[in-house]
């Protein structure tokens, strides 16, 4: 887990997440980035591979580019001020996505991805603010992060420039950051990252944001997949003296309180909102593994063979899990699934959740309890888990 210098966890979950930055600083002590600027590049020039670059030409005058890039590029780049951003290296890298580990602190289901930037000296991609929290971790080199709570509003933009940069914006508090350090910030605040080198690399540990709408449209899709709100609606009393054409509000209440009735129930709501929370963007959805085909799929005792002499498994980067405990049963969800879990213990479907990977050691202590040999082989055979090489 990462260190919170001068405060600790409870501390920064009270009164910092989601409320007010935070510099930690030595967060990730002796913090080595396990990819270079040059792989980073590698990986940009890929089609299947979200990059971007920024090149600042003048103080208001951005330019935006979107990858995949050709490898010629990176000759005609000028000297300074350009950075390099490549999305999603967690479902790239393992040796990225190992990093989560040090973010467990906080549901592993709220994380959308670790992006990678890297910037030569002057690099940036301007004043701006997200929606979203984020932690963002200096990886190698030294950034100048300057940020601000005042007038992060839609409004305040630069218009005529691709990227969405604030006009105005007035430093409040600036740090400069040496590899280890982490930046927290919560969704809202502005901030202007300039790279002090031409070393710098930053890890941007972004978590999701969800929209009312999004829930609204979720839910809604939810009820009628599964057929879950068939209630009718029953008109108010009637005046006897009423407006044929109006829609009065006395109606609109009436179905308001039929709506308001289905979003009392716990149950369903928690079932609903593990199944929103985990399910995949369609960037990630199409990064999803081929799952093995018949003639590559062994028999299940074949399989649990394999179990007895592999180091053990580890879930695929891309994949979401996550479980429920209701009424002291618990359910499964993986990618917005309602998960079969072929009646394996409620406490081995905890741990599938809550671990990135099995040893071998934690799977045999589990194998010979119903269910579970065959929700691995299902698992493995889609690629949700893979052996540990």
């Amino acid at each position: 887990m990462i260190h919170f210098d001068t405060i600790d966890l409870a501390t920064f979950l009270n009164e910092y997440w989601q409320k007010k930055p935070i510099l930690l600083r030595n967060a990730l002590p002796d913090f080595e980035a396990p990819i270079t600027a040059e792989e980073l590049a590698g990986l940009s020039l890929e089609e299947e591979v979200e990059s971007r670059m920024v090149i600042q030409h003048g103080e208001q005058d951005y330019e935006l580019k979107r990858g995949p890039f050709e490898e010629s590029i990176y000759g005609e780049l000028p000297d300074e001020n350009w950075t390099l951003l490549v999305q999603g290296c967690d479902r790239l890298l393992p040796e990225v996505a190992d990093i989560l580990n040090d973010f467990d602190f906080l549901p592993r289901w709220r994380i959308d991805d670790i992006m990678i930037s890297y910037a030569t000296q002057g690099g940036n991609v301007g004043p701006h603010f997200d929606h979203y929290d984020v932690f963002l971790l200096q990886a190698a080199g030294q950034r100048n992060w300057q940020i601000t709570a005042k007038d992060c509003l839609e409004s305040n933009y630069i218009q005529g420039v691709d990227l969405r940069l604030m006009k105005t914006f007035e430093v409040e508090e600036s740090f400069v950051l040496n590899p280890g350090d982490i930046l927290y910030l919560p969704p809202k605040v502005g901030h202007h990252g300039i790279a002090l080198d031409n070393e710098c690399m930053t890890f941007s540990v972004g978590y999701r944001s969800y929209r009312g709408q999004e829930l609204w449209d979720s839910l809604g899709d939810h009820l009628s997949e599964h057929a879950l709100f068939k209630e009718l609606y029953f008109d108010p009393k009637m005046s006897e003296h009423l407006n044929p054409g109006e829609v009065s509000i006395d109606s609109a209440m009436q179905a308001k309180q039929l709506l308001e009735k289905k979003l009392q129930d716990p149950k369903l709501l928690q079932s609903w909102f593990a199944r929103f929370a985990t399910q995949l963007d369609q960037g990630a959805a199409q990064q999803l593994p081929e799952p093995l085909t018949e003639d590559e799929t062994p028999e299940l005792s074949e399989f649990v063979t394999a179990l007895h002499s592999e180091y053990g498994l580890i879930k695929d980067a891309v994949c979401r899990f996550a479980y429920t405990d209701i009424d002291g049963h618990t359910q499964l969800y993986i990618n917005g699934a309602i998960w079969e879990t072929f009646d394996a213990p409620d406490v081995f479907l905890q741990m599938l959740a809550n671990h990135n990977f099995f040893t071998q050691e934690m799977i045999l202590a589990e194998l010979d309890k119903p269910g579970v040999s065959e929700l691995l082989f299902d698992l493995w055979k889609l690629q949700y888990l893979i052996f540990i090489e």
